[in-house]
């Protein structure tokens, strides 16, 4: 709440946020500018950014997805502007691509990062998830993707691929990452219908607000258990000011 000048307003802000009313409404509803509606939600979500990581267990899933990147909110000065819900000039996984890893376990452990701009490599899983996989406790299913192989090899990881080219869905009954690929569709309609997309800088922020709203979504009292979340973690204003510099070091991994 550092710096807010109208904190009288902050617990309605909070209904209508988690309400996901949309900027404009809640700027009508509490009377505020809308940049400063904008601001608060992003200081709000600054604060679920390490909420709720725990190690995951048992089998887990993961693969990638991808969102074409976006400069929403940013005037265009080198190009036309670009309508809502467009598509890549280039082929395939190309560097105008967002990569996101997302990893779940069978029981209520979600993960959600954006990791790189194009390809994924191995150390681009290994910072996402490196530090909550244990050999001991964790059996990784995921594509053929090489990265996630050698990720495993890397650290003694039991992996069960799955081979999408001879149409592999299911491995001895129980290893699959359907899971995972049903949280890909579910969050990409969250951004696309809910957002109507969001700008590449704040998709982090957006991927940790489905994540929570995932952790508390059957519960009779969301509006107390998110106001704990994002009470817990004490580095929300560094993570807040911060935005714009972790958005130049994913950008600089285009080139």
């Amino acid at each position: 709440m550092a710096g807010l000048q109208r904190k009288d307003k902050i617990d309605h802000y909070l209904v209508l946020m988690l309400q996901e009313k949309s900027l404009d409404k809640i700027k009508v509803a509490l009377s505020i500018n809308k940049k400063t509606a904008f601001d608060w939600r992003h200081k709000i979500l600054a604060s679920l950014s390490e909420t709720d990581k725990d190690d995951f267990t048992g089998i887990t899933e993961s693969d990638e997805t991808f969102f074409l990147s976006s400069e929403k909110g940013i005037p265009v000065t080198d190009r036309k502007p670009r309508k809502r819900g467009g598509k890549s000039k280039k082929r395939g996984i190309s560097n105008d691509q967002v990569a996101v890893i997302v990893t779940q376990d069978r029981k209520s452990g979600l993960d959600l990062t954006v990791a790189t701009m194009g390809r994924l490599k191995k150390i681009d899983i290994e910072k996402a998830i490196g530090n909550r996989i244990n050999p001991n406790q964790t059996i990784l299913c995921s594509d053929a993707h090489v990265s996630y192989k050698g990720f495993a090899i890397d650290n003694n990881i039991e992996h069960h691929a799955l081979k999408a080219i001879i149409k592999q869905r299911v491995k001895n009954k129980v290893y699959h990452i359907q899971h995972v690929n049903s949280t890909h569709n579910r969050v990409k309609k969250s951004i696309d219908n809910t957002f109507w997309g969001v700008s590449t800088k704040y998709l982090q922020q957006y991927l940790n607000w489905y994540r929570i709203k995932e952790k508390i979504k059957n519960s009779n009292d969301k509006l107390n258990l998110f106001v704990n979340k994002i009470s817990e973690d004490i580095n929300a204003y560094q993570n807040y000011q911060n935005i714009q510099l972790r958005y130049e070091k994913l950008i600089s991994t285009q080139y």
